[in-house]
């Protein structure tokens, strides 16, 4: 667990800083460079700036891994022939109406 001192740090950090500033010669012409000097500012990426250390997880459809399966009359093992025809028949029936087989409410 982080401290709640180097939490509250690093937020004014982030809030604080916008970028760095590098010394920037701009040219007149090609290769020609007059005397201005000047300093050019490279703007963070605050998001990624925020975004460090924290994990980033996938969110995944629980009907796909781990074989939750969601059929109101569950018939055959999903992708079997059995279910396509199952399937088929369910949707012939309910011909015009918009029902799905599906209980899940995604």
């Amino acid at each position: 667990m982080k401290s709640a001192i180097l939490s509250d740090f690093r937020r004014s950090i982030l809030a604080h800083f916008e970028g760095i500033a590098i010394v920037h010669q701009p040219s007149l012409a090609e290769g020609v460079y007059g005397p201005i000097h000047s300093e050019k500012v490279l703007k963070f990426n605050r998001k990624a700036l925020r975004n460090i250390g924290k994990r980033k997880v996938e969110k995944v459809d629980p009907r796909v891994v781990g074989g939750e399966d969601t059929m109101i009359l569950p018939v055959g093992k999903p992708g079997s022939r059995e279910r396509v025809e199952a399937l088929a028949a369910q949707y012939a029936a309910a011909a015009g109406e918009e029902i799905s087989p599906f209980g899940w409410e995604g």
